[in-house]
């Protein structure tokens, strides 16, 4: 298993996805993330909220991370309140759910996804200000400012959006999170 999902980045990241969503989410929302990868922020959502969603569903590209997932959040999988897909974030349904969540907007070539939400859903959105595009970044969709970054995903009603800084020493970049109703 990759633990890069795990990392200091990702993990801050999340909680503070978690700190500023879950007050925006109805009681028993149903949620959809993007580009889920394992899932870490689907089991955090879940821990976090333990009754707080009626169903939260990944969905990932790769086989081998929704197996993980699937794993990871065996308990509430089992429990029916969460289940990761292997799917394509821009051929997936999104029609029926209260949030749509993309995390991983950076790795995805266009807005297709973005595109394909149905008006008037609430939505999460986190990117970054780092171009690279070699490993273990792999950015193909980059967005170098939060204004670049708020004008490829026009929101109509914007209740969130912020720069939330990763530093390590001399080294860091900007995490990026827009929230809003498209």
């Amino acid at each position: 298993m990759n633990f890069d999902s795990f990392s200091h980045g990702q993990v801050k990241s999340k909680i503070w996805l978690c700190e500023n969503l879950e007050r925006l989410l109805p009681d028993n929302a149903k949620v959809l993330i993007l580009g889920s990868w394992v899932n870490v922020l689907g089991f955090m959502m879940l821990t976090r909220r333990p009754n707080g969603y009626n169903y939260v569903k990944g969905v990932d590209k790769d086989e081998g991370a929704v197996d993980i997932a699937n794993k990871l959040c065996s308990y509430w999988y089992i429990e029916g309140t969460e289940r990761t897909v292997l799917d394509d974030a821009n051929t997936t349904d999104s029609r029926g759910f209260d949030a749509v969540i993309n995390c991983s907007s950076e790795h995805m070539k266009d807005t297709t996804w973005f595109d394909n939400i149905p008006d008037g859903t609430l939505v999460c959105i986190q990117s970054s200000n780092i171009t690279d595009t070699t490993e273990p970044w792999f950015v193909v969709n980059p967005s170098p400012t939060i204004d670049s970054f708020k004008e490829k995903y026009p929101l109509r009603d914007i209740k969130f959006c912020d720069t939330l800084p990763i530093r390590y020493g001399d080294w860091g970049y900007d995490r990026y999170m827009i929230i809003g109703i498209k």
